[in-house]
């Protein structure tokens, strides 16, 4: 709605009105708040633009018959940053900050690392977690071990408190695991405390001038996912997708349920709803047309590949040339690590694009593999001269960096030879 008649006036001072002085003040120059009959856009047109949208990472507990319409039957899978304090203190020292400011910078982030992590570990579930675990645990390694557990599908970690507390009270294989956890995490932390996203970008910003430093930055840099509440204004934000994706998560959960999977994880991108908004405002009374072409799969696709591997948060590291790489850690294992230093990509989740147009009377013509808009298979025809003409169907994913859960909703290309046929994920069309 705010990006709307900026769009517009953009249009209205195109070469196209403002070059001839008859045309300024037609009824397609005329900048207003939506677009119309005369004035707007009749197509839109977006290329590698949907994967920009920041995505949330959500998980729903199978455990009990969850609403998944009520935004407190969801959590949201937050990236949480930590450094070991002897790595902290080095960094700090070699950006130039004196031995009182490194002393301040320290206090402040132990004084946030307790008060953030400390109020989550005072939990009836963190305290009878504690009682298991040694004295010295930190309410960082805790949080952090207990969240770690709820990927471990042969424990089966229930949802409620009441049975979270009775396991950790009664079963020996349950709080045996977690304090294998806790011993890992504490080994790696090393008495280390929690980078907020500002400091994080502060320091950042700080070493953008040294390639090196900022190697070793990353290199040291801890990255680990917690699953947390759903905020408020969050939940504000997702309402309409709870509802209208109502009936492919209640299937997704029955299907994994039966499996013996503990939950489902689903990614979602506000931004996608917003930039249909804006077309939708764009094009106006008198309707249009949208075609967006991008890295894509459909949300069954996306829901199987999420839920099947906990860790996966849908974001991939495309192949990396070696230039970049050096001074690096390994990048391609988790998209976090290198953040900054390398390229992303993803898959957008058409299907939510198409239920977004829904809520505002769109008509859904196709989205799907690009190839599907050609033939999947090979197709022949003779033309008008009689010669014969064949035409071969293409998909263009195999072997290929791409996430092997994805892989099977594409086809395979058909080249001149078996040494050409490769290529990377294709891009989807709506």
């Amino acid at each position: 709605e705010k990006s709307c008649k900026p769009v517009l006036k953009a249009l209205a001072e195109s070469v196209a009105c403002t070059g001839v002085a008859a045309t300024r003040k037609s009824p397609e120059c005329l900048a207003r708040d939506t677009g119309t009959p005369e004035a707007g856009a009749s197509v839109v047109l977006s290329n590698e633009l949907l994967d920009a949208f920041a995505p949330v990472k959500l998980r729903l507990s199978l455990y009990g018959q969850a609403n998944v319409t009520d935004c407190m039957s969801w959590q949201e899978v937050r990236l949480v940053h930590a450094l070991p304090m002897e790595e902290l203190s080095s960094l700090a020292l070699m950006l130039g900050h004196t031995e009182a400011s490194l002393a301040t910078l320290v206090a402040d982030l132990r004084s946030y690392t307790e008060t953030v992590f400390c109020g989550m570990a005072n939990t009836t579930v963190g305290r009878e977690a504690r009682a298991r675990v040694p004295e010295d645990t930190s309410c960082l390694v805790l949080v952090l071990a207990l969240s770690e557990l709820l990927n471990h599908l042969d424990l089966g970690v229930p949802a409620s408190s009441h049975n979270m507390r009775l396991r950790l009270r009664k079963d020996p294989k349950l709080w045996g695991r977690l304090r294998e956890i806790v011993g890992h995490f504490a080994q790696e932390l090393r008495d280390g405390v929690v980078i907020p996203r500002d400091t994080y970008r502060q320091l950042r910003h700080q070493l953008r001038d040294s390639k090196e430093l900022e190697a070793q930055f990353i290199t040291v840099m801890l990255t680990y996912q917690v699953p947390v509440t759903v905020t408020e204004s969050r939940c504000k934000d997702l309402t309409w997708w709870f509802v209208a994706h109502q009936e492919r998560v209640e299937r997704l959960a029955h299907f994994y349920s039966g499996l013996g999977y503990p939950a489902v994880h689903l990614v979602v991108r506000p931004g996608e709803r917003n930039f249909i908004d804006l077309i939708d405002c764009l094009l106006g009374p008198s309707g249009g047309f949208k075609i967006s072409i991008d890295y894509g799969a459909s949300f069954e696709g996306l829901g199987h590949s999420l839920s099947i591997d906990p860790k996966n948060d849908g974001i991939f590291v495309p192949p990396i040339p070696h230039e970049l790489m050096q001074g690096l850690p390994e990048c391609h294992n988790f998209w976090p690590k290198c953040a900054g230093r390398i390229d992303w990509t993803t898959f957008v989740d058409f299907t939510n694009l198409a239920a977004a147009g829904k809520l505002l009377g769109w008509r859904t013509l196709y989205y799907g593999p690009q190839s599907g808009l050609e033939q999947v298979s090979g197709y022949n025809f003779t033309g008008v001269r009689g010669q014969s003409y064949s035409v071969p169907g293409y998909s263009v994913l195999a072997r290929s960096w791409a996430s092997r859960h994805v892989r099977s909703w594409y086809g395979r290309e058909t080249l001149a030879s078996e040494k050409e046929t490769g290529g990377g994920g294709e891009r989807w069309t709506s």
